[in-house]
């Protein structure tokens, strides 16, 4: 019995010295806290990140945009390293695809996927030069002056062709004495004239034109053309008003302002980021200068081409004029100096690529630039379309030297008959016009052919 009570009491004392430790911190009842401690923050586990990036190679002008996983872009100017900016988690997927070909390239990705464990930088891109589509944008192959979508519309002789801020395509059609507009999707209308062959003005098609040839758009959006036979150069508003700009009418190399000017034949136009107007004579071989309030003078004067057929000014003020009877691209500078940009400084015609000073060209006619500086030349004798690259190498992009003809197709396989006129959109999308084809052709950039 007494062992029995020293047990229990002794007992007793073990727990009530276990709750007087407890009390002592913190623990018990009573609001004085609970039996168990506050846990303590919760530390997230690391997550490892890595970087994406490679190199590229090939790349020769514009921009190239690059992806990664479909929403970190990275912009692409010069070849060499590059990286995203985006680091992606350790055991994600990351896949690197090109977003934005540059203008007239075609860059493919290679090694640009998987899972990633570590920094990635052998993703590979190489850029290569893109191969020409050539399509039918409008007009049907025989002559005629019908309005309507794509084949459906004809023309006859289409001569100039010019990209209005809208992304419309204007016409010159020489045969019919009138001026057509294309909307993006092909739908042609026309747009001033009534293909009588003689200058009136008016609005739309109350107004008439003689020999419409070169046409030009003005920064303020007003549309110049050029009548050969008029020997005027008439102003059309973005409502067709045609009226008078500059030229009496009466044949002459008179300089002056307005209607005391006179001209010869003008055959080719373009306009600079100012508002000046340049115009190639075909016969007389002037080139003249229009100031935007009419101003007449002679920028170059006989003596320096033969015949000719196309000019678009550069960047840098100067003039490039495809001096066809020469077989060459001159150039002109601000004040008039005229040296030999491309193709054979003796007038040797030929089709021959390769760098400036040895490639050959046959009665060069239409010029126009892109927004990286490669040049635009239609060879309208070889039948091809010729491309310049700002380092100056010369390369057949579409057709077959000596093979005109009609045929759509990519590269050497398409096929025109002397085209003549040009315009490139932002996109890098070029425009010609196939005179002797009756039709307006696209021309964009596509994959390489394989050899």
């Amino acid at each position: 019995m007494l062992f029995s009570q020293a047990s229990f009491y002794g007992r007793c004392g073990a727990v009530v010295g276990a709750i007087a430790l407890l009390a002592s911190c913190g623990g018990g009842g009573g609001g004085g806290g609970g039996f168990f401690p506050t846990p303590g923050p919760v530390v997230p586990p690391v997550v490892t990140k890595h970087s994406v990036g490679g190199t590229v190679t090939g790349l020769a002008g514009g921009t190239l945009v690059l992806q990664n996983n479909a929403g970190d872009d990275i912009q692409l100017t010069a070849n060499g390293k590059f990286s995203f900016a985006t680091a992606v988690a350790s055991g994600s997927a990351y896949a690197v695809t090109v977003r934005t070909q540059p203008l007239w390239q075609f860059c493919t990705v290679t090694k640009g996927s998987g899972t990633i464990t570590a920094d990635v930088s052998d993703v590979a891109v190489a850029c290569t030069a893109a191969a020409a589509q050539v399509s039918t944008f409008a007009g049907s192959g025989s002559s005629g002056k019908a309005d309507g979508n794509g084949a459906a519309a004809s023309f006859s002789d289409p001569f100039s062709v010019v990209l209005n801020k809208s992304g419309e395509l204007l016409v010159s059609d020489l045969g019919n004495n009138l001026l057509r507009k294309i909307s993006a999707n092909g739908d042609v209308i026309t747009y001033a004239g009534n293909n009588s062959n003689v200058s009136v003005d008016g609005n739309g098609t109350a107004a008439s034109f003689n020999g419409l040839t070169a046409i030009g758009l003005a920064p303020s959006g007003d549309l110049y053309a050029a009548e050969f036979g008029g020997n005027r150069i008439r102003k059309i508003t973005p409502a067709a008003d045609v009226g008078p700009f500059v030229g009496s009418g009466a044949p002459g190399a008179i300089n002056g302002n307005g209607a005391n000017a006179t001209f010869t034949g003008p055959i080719a136009m373009t306009v600079d980021g100012a508002g000046n107007i340049y115009v190639a004579e075909l016969n007389t071989a002037l080139i003249r200068k229009i100031t935007p309030a009419g101003d007449v003078g002679t920028l170059v004067g006989a003596g320096s081409f033969v015949r000719p057929y196309g000019i678009v000014a550069d960047a840098a003020g100067n003039l490039l004029v495809a001096d066809s009877e020469n077989n060459r691209i001159a150039k002109v500078t601000p004040d008039g100096v005229v040296s030999t940009f491309a193709g054979s400084k003796t007038g040797v015609a030929g089709s021959d690529d390769g760098p400036i000073d040895t490639a050959t060209f046959s009665r060069p006619g239409g010029l126009a630039f892109d927004a990286i500086g490669n040049l635009y030349v239609t060879d309208t004798t070889n039948g091809v379309l010729r491309k310049i690259t700002p380092a100056g190498v010369v390369s057949t992009l579409a057709g077959t030297a000596g093979q005109s003809g009609f045929q759509n197709g990519i590269g050497k396989d398409a096929r025109f008959s002397q085209p003549y006129g040009l315009a490139v959109a932002a996109d890098g999308t070029i425009y010609v016009a196939d005179a002797l084809n009756n039709r307006i052709r696209k021309v964009t950039p596509v994959a390489p052919v394989a050899p």
